[in-house]
């Protein structure tokens, strides 16, 4: 039951498009410097990946906090 209400809250699913767009950027990082990319671009996707992993702190605390609080 506490999974339903999460998912209707919307929680659950944007915590895995995080995960998935982490993985993404991380797939991203390592092509950049296979390819002898630019400080310039690694630093970019650097920050987006710090973006990312704090959004998804933050849904992932959501998604706790909703579930404790059932």
């Amino acid at each position: 039951m506490v999974v339903t209400e999460v998912t209707r809250n919307g929680h659950e699913p944007e915590a895995e498009r995080l995960r998935e767009r982490i993985g993404e950027l991380v797939r991203e990082r390592q092509d950049l410097r296979t390819a002898g990319a630019s400080r310039a671009s690694l630093e970019r996707n650097r920050l987006q990946l710090a973006r990312r992993h704090s959004e998804l702190g933050r849904a992932l605390i959501e998604l706790h906090t909703a579930a404790l609080a059932t």
